[in-house]
């Protein structure tokens, strides 16, 4: 790599462009000097000052200024200041000594490196790279990586030689890190370190949250876990309460759609007996109106119903004189009468409707004789006819050859037979069980008439048919006969029962009467006991025409009776059904009265549901256990629910919490987990880089060292010069250190603090720092003996002897670790002429290893130049270049 050309606009006094081109490999490999010679005053040390601005000096003072924008051409009387500098340095990269892939640099073509730095008066400032805007920091590494050293010994500036033996031995040291080649691997240790530095702040401010989030997180996770097994018994018990409240409401709701299954069939018969009670009552009206609308009849009931009215009128007259005889006897210390009076009157009435009801019952029971005995006769009837029927089925069968038709006919002949028995025992069940044997037997007969001739099989079916229908009437009428039988006996029962209550009723009013009449033959010349006779006798006459009436009544027409007896029927159907509406009623009220109670316990379980779980969706839909333990199911809910109790209520809020505070402690923790990472692998880069430094160093220190005392002696004849490192001296931890001295006679026990110590980051920070340093040094040392002399001390040098002694350290460096180009800015001026030419004897040697830019007033110098430039300066205070290549005009003059 070397440079091929340098552009200056806007430069300090290079206001107009300036181009300075530069040699490039010359024969034998040299690379050429280049001279800037020129008046004092001419601006031809800012050709130095742009190489140094443009290769990223960021020190004013080294550039002589005193802010940025001096850099920036600043006008005269003649010419205005500009708003911009701008420097730009060509490289020739053709070796690929600059492999810009490994620093990440975007080069289109790398073989011609330029960089750029441009500035403006408002303060903006950029680096291009090839072009491209770059970092200082890119810009710094690839002139590391091209041995460039920025500060030191790549540009030397005026005083830079003298003032070079005054520095530090740390400033020296910085000198020797650029000679050595070791800046690239120092600056990558400078930014590992710095991200090393953040790594450690960051890690500490990690660590910190995480200290203060991790007391907060675990008490979060305690609510969360008591959240969580709060959620665990609420979803058990909603399972429990689904599954009692779904046995519960099966149950419950099974029972109460029986009962209402149950109201609403028991409903349908109430409104069906309820319909034919309607109709009888509307036949009983019929029958009422058409015996009403008799006129004789009407004309009895009239009379029946003046004698009645007359019958009562005499007996409240009679009760009147009751109660005056009573009122008297009392007097007398009788109080019996009343009663006994009442006693005759009730047993009168009573005797009197019991032989009602016996005359009543004498003519229904002459009546069911009737309808039993017309029965019979029908019964006969058909029995001859059924016979007949068997006949000719048993004759059917005779006719034929089949064995199994005669067979069937003489069973049915047996089972006819059997019922006549059954018949006269009245045994009805078993009548029923004889028919229907008839009827299978018939039907087989059917079945094997399939293979007799046409005419027969169709005999025998009408027959069977005809049969069928006889059997069915026959068993009709034995239900109608048994039914009126047992009819007649309840009634022959019912009449016999009167018979013996008439009985004692006459008895009962016989000895009444007996008591009655003492009292009368006590009373009985009183006007009251004439009166009581006369209207008893009155009320006795009256019955006799009341009596009279109802036999004449009584001797209506058969037609009529028959209506009454249709009347008194229909008033029985009727009490009847009404007496089985109103047990259907009854059960009707039952059942209602059960239904409601279980809609009751169906509502009030729905209330407890839905408040429980919400809604009813789940308890209808599931289907509940049959083998399920209501009071042990109720048991374990009440327990889970003191197990809620117990845990108490907890904000849902805190789940959310416990989430994000867990994402963060979790983020942190990943994020300690990722700076422990980086730190140790940036640990591990800086030891890595720590040993490629100083290897390089002490390698490259050893080669300057000697070189340093070579070109010593060909400067000054003879002479010993060598220099030194100075190591840097350890220090402890301020802290330890402290500690030490507060507490020297500390036992090592008590050191056990230490663990804590180095278990934080601050104190691991500190002691890793303090360990790797690069090099070790503290500083370099230089010593310096001319010939003759017994001195080693640089601070007892002459002037001269000092720019000797610094110009053959400057060439030791550039011969062990040659930079691209050297810019020499009047380092030979307080050279005398011979020194002056051992110096530029060996800059034309060493510009076989590097590319001088020398900018000098001295012969020597100039004649060892390939290319002279010249610096003028005219009275608009700008500078302009003149250019000769010596080595052409040299042809052309010996020519």
């Amino acid at each position: 790599m070397y440079l091929e050309k340098l552009e200056v606009q806007g430069f300090k006094s290079f206001a107009n462009k300036n181009v300075l081109i530069f040699p490039g490999m010359l024969e034998k490999d040299r690379r050429g000097i280049t001279a800037v010679v020129g008046p004092n005053g001419s601006g031809k040390s800012n050709i130095a000052d742009a190489v140094r601005w443009v290769l990223g000096e960021q020190s004013m003072k080294t550039l002589r200024g005193k802010k940025s924008e001096d850099v920036i051409f600043s006008g005269s009387d003649k010419k205005g200041k500009l708003g911009m500098a701008e420097v730009s340095l060509f490289l020739n990269n053709q070796d690929g000594q600059v492999p810009s892939a490994e620093f990440g640099l975007s080069l289109d073509n790398y073989s011609q490196i330029v960089l750029t730095r441009r500035l403006y008066r408002d303060g903006d400032s950029e680096y291009l790279l090839n072009g491209s805007r770059a970092r200082l920091s890119d810009i710094q590494i690839l002139l590391a990586k091209a041995k460039f050293g920025q500060k030191t010994y790549s540009v030397i500036g005026q005083g830079m030689v003298e003032g070079f033996l005054n520095t530090s031995l740390a400033e020296r040291k910085e000198f020797f890190d650029e000679a050595t080649g070791v800046k690239q691997f120092q600056i990558k240790r400078d930014e590992s370190l710095n991200k090393l530095k953040l790594s450690y702040e960051n890690l500490s401010q990690a660590q910190m949250l995480v200290s203060e989030i991790e007391p907060r997180l675990k008490s979060l996770t305690r609510q969360v876990h008591k959240l969580q097994k709060r959620e665990m018994i609420e979803a058990e018990l909603k399972e429990m309460q689904i599954m009692y409240f779904s046995k519960n409401w099966h149950e419950i709701n099974d029972n109460f759609n029986k009962y209402n299954k149950e109201f609403l069939e028991i409903e349908k018969i109430k409104i069906d007996k309820e319909k034919k009670l309607a109709a009888l009552n509307l036949k009983l009206r019929e029958l009422e109106t058409a015996s009403a609308s008799s006129r004789e009849f009407s004309n009895l009931q009239k009379e029946l119903s003046v004698f009645q009215g007359q019958k009562e009128l005499v007996t409240k007259e009679l009760v009147k004189i009751d109660a005056q005889i009573e009122v008297k006897m009392e007097a007398n210390g009788q109080f019996d009468l009343s009663w006994l009076t009442g006693k005759k009157t009730e047993i009168s009435k009573e005797l009197a409707e019991a032989r009602e009801e016996i005359k009543l019952l004498e003519k229904e029971i002459i009546q069911e004789n009737e309808k039993i005995k017309g029965l019979m006769d029908k019964k006969d009837d058909i029995k001859k006819e059924i016979s007949l029927l068997n006949d000719k089925i048993f004759t059917l069968g005779s006719d034929t050859d089949d064995e199994k038709i005669k067979k069937i006919g003489v069973l049915i002949r047996g089972l006819l037979i059997k019922l006549g028995q059954a018949e006269a025992e009245g045994e009805l069940s078993k009548i029923k069980e004889i028919i229907g044997e008839i009827k299978t037997e018939l039907g087989k007969m059917l079945e094997i008439s399939d293979n007799l001739k046409s005419k027969s099989a169709e005999m025998l079916e009408k027959t069977r048919d005809k049969l069928n229908e006889l059997g069915y009437f026959q068993e009709e009428i034995s239900v109608k006969i048994n039914e009126n039988g047992l009819t007649l006996s309840k009634k022959s029962e019912r009449k016999k029962l009167l018979a013996e209550k008439e009985n004692k009723l006459i008895n009962d009013l016989r000895d009444i009467e007996n008591k009655l009449s003492k009292y009368e033959n006590n009373f009985g010349a009183s006007e009251a006991a004439e009166e009581q006779k006369k209207l008893k006798n009155k009320i006795n006459e009256i019955d006799e025409k009341i009596l009279a009436v109802k036999n004449k009544s009584g001797e209506f027409g058969e037609e009529e009776e028959k209506k009454r007896s249709s009347l008194f029927e229909l008033q029985r159907n009727i009490q009847t059904l009404q007496n089985e509406a109103n047990n259907l009623n009854n059960q009707l009220n039952d059942l209602k009265i059960n239904s409601t109670r279980y809609e009751t316990r169906l509502e009030d379980l729905e209330a407890e549901a839905r408040h429980a779980l919400g809604d009813l969706k789940e308890v209808k839909n599931n289907k509940p256990a049959e083998h399920l333990d209501l009071d042990m199911t109720r048991e374990k809910i009440d327990g889970l629910k003191k197990q809620l109790d117990l845990i108490g209520g907890i904000d849902p809020e805190i789940e959310k919490e416990y989430i994000e505070t867990k994402e963060r402690f979790d983020f942190l923790s990943g994020q300690i987990n990722d700076l422990e990472g980086a730190i140790n692998s940036l640990e591990k880069i800086i030891k890595e880089l720590d040993m490629t430094i100083k290897e390089r160093f002490d390698k490259e220190f050893k080669i300057i060292s000697q070189k340093f005392e070579e070109y010593f002696k060909i400067l000054f004849n003879g002479g010993n010069a060598k220099i030194i490192k100075v190591m840097a001296a350890e220090e402890l931890e301020p802290a330890e250190k402290a500690e030490k001295e507060n507490n020297p006679d500390a036992a090592p026990e008590e050191a056990s603090a230490g663990k804590k110590k180095e278990e934080d980051i601050n104190y691991r920070k500190i002691k890793f720092l303090q360990k790797h340093n690069a090099t070790g040094l503290a500083g370099v040392e230089i010593q310096a003996t001319p010939p003759g002399k017994k001195i080693k001390t640089i601070s007892m040098l002459s002037g001269g002897e000092r720019a000797l002694t610094a110009i053959a350290l400057i060439c030791a460096i550039i011969s062990a670790n040659p930079s691209p180009f050297v810019v020499l800015d009047e380092v030979d001026a307080a050279l005398d002429e011979a020194n002056s030419e051992r110096l530029a004897k060996i800059l034309d040697d060493l510009s076989h290893r590097t590319q001088f830019i020398i900018i000098t007033h001295n012969r020597a110098s100039m004649r060892r130049a390939n290319i002279l430039y010249g610096v003028t300066m005219q009275d608009d205070g700008v500078s302009k270049l003149l250019s000769i290549k010596l080595d052409e005009a040299e042809a052309k003059i010996s020519n």
